[in-house]
């Protein structure tokens, strides 16, 4: 069983607790909370004297009086009305008009990062699955399928991170965030070196995108560093993300070569979208690829056994055989016109006929056995 974060939230600001409630009653993180409120000091001090298990206490200054006496596991976070304001003694702060998600983030961060054991109490629910986003080849749509998934999960009310692990991505082509300050590539280095800081960081340095409605990180390019990083790395990372317990799914966007990065993150996967444009080269690909299967990934099958083979941009003439790999095609894609040229994401996300396909796929792959619910649009 996941153990719930108890958090108490004291501010005479009325109307702020209100809208700070309303929100985290809907978030994305509600799941994981309990919380209880206080705008009046006295009541505050009654429910701690009742010796109530508070994990975080987050107090406007003037409610942080001297006589509240708070356990020693309890994290007090001042909720400070200056954007500058520093941490005092060891009570560490946090803005309050900083926007909500962002301010639920902070919150998350500061508490892993004081609370080691925290996250170790954090586990995998059931319902969480890896997809992994794969092509043999390039130039075949990978990303705009990956993407144009992870939204069209989000509008079924799925909560989804996307994480592009290419060499070179082209996340801000189909992502953005407000917040463009604070890139997340280390996120990276905390991985990499098992940190302790690892849910902490994930949790602020994370991004949203509100047109997808998808988490994700914004990885600047460096291909240096995605050459080096190993299948430990990756395997902490996605275990970071499961043990955050907010997504139901997490995308991962790989690109055609065979580093090992790629390697884990297949192995690790649930469903596995093998991507492939309606031509020869995909399906000479898979098959060269399947038939080294066993050496690549030591096991034979792997792949196929969780491979659902998906046509992008199909015109309606078939052109490749897949029935010489004993493979059917799971999903057909359309092939849209207006993508030859450089498109807003908007257009890139908001294709009507492509996103009427992508969620017959969904339906037939990812929630054919009723689990979840599935909106068109």
């Amino acid at each position: 069983m996941l153990k719930k974060i108890r958090i108490v939230i004291a501010d005479t600001n009325k109307d702020y607790l209100e809208s700070l409630g309303a929100y985290m009653r809907t978030s994305s993180n509600s799941k994981q909370f309990i919380v209880t409120y206080f705008s009046n000091f006295e009541s505050l001090q009654k429910y701690i004297h009742q010796g109530e298990i508070i994990d975080i206490l987050l107090i406007s200054p003037e409610m942080n009086r001297s006589d509240i006496q708070t356990s020693k596991d309890t994290l007090v976070i001042l909720l400070e009305d200056d954007a500058l304001a520093r941490s005092v003694k060891s009570h560490p702060t946090i803005y309050r008009y900083q926007r909500l998600d962002q301010l639920v983030a902070n919150i998350l961060g500061q508490y892993y990062e004081n609370n080691e054991e925290a996250g170790k109490l954090l586990v995998r629910t059931n319902q969480t699955k890896i997809i992994s986003v794969y092509s043999p080849n390039g130039g075949t749509g990978k990303t705009t399928v990956a993407v144009n998934l992870c939204k069209q999960l989000a509008i079924n009310d799925a909560k989804v991170f996307y994480l592009n692990l290419e060499t070179f991505n082209s996340t801000k082509l189909f992502l953005s965030d407000d917040e463009e300050e604070n890139p997340s590539l280390q996120i990276f280095y905390y991985a990499k070196t098992n940190s302790n800081q690892l849910l902490s960081k994930i949790e602020t340095l994370k991004k949203y995108d509100p047109y997808s409605m998808v988490n994700y990180f914004d990885i600047q390019i460096n291909a240096e560093e995605m050459l080096e990083l190993t299948d430990e790395t990756i395997n902490r990372l996605i275990k970071g993300l499961l043990e955050t317990n907010t997504y139901d799914y997490i995308v991962l966007d790989l690109d055609s070569s065979l580093h090992e990065r790629n390697i884990t993150a297949i192995k690790e996967c649930d469903i596995l979208f093998w991507v492939v444009a309606n031509d020869l080269t995909g399906v000479l690909k898979t098959k060269s690829l399947l038939d080294e299967e066993e050496k690549l990934f030591g096991r034979e099958n792997l792949v196929k056994d969780k491979m659902s083979l998906i046509l992008n941009k199909f015109n309606g003439n078939l052109i490749g055989d897949f029935s010489e790999v004993e493979l059917t095609i799971d999903g057909y894609l359309p092939f849209i016109q207006n993508w030859i040229h450089h498109q807003s994401k908007v257009d890139l996300l908001g294709n009507d006929e492509f996103n009427q396909e992508l969620q017959t796929i969904i339906r037939k792959i990812i929630v054919n056995d009723g689990e979840g619910v599935v909106n068109s649009g």
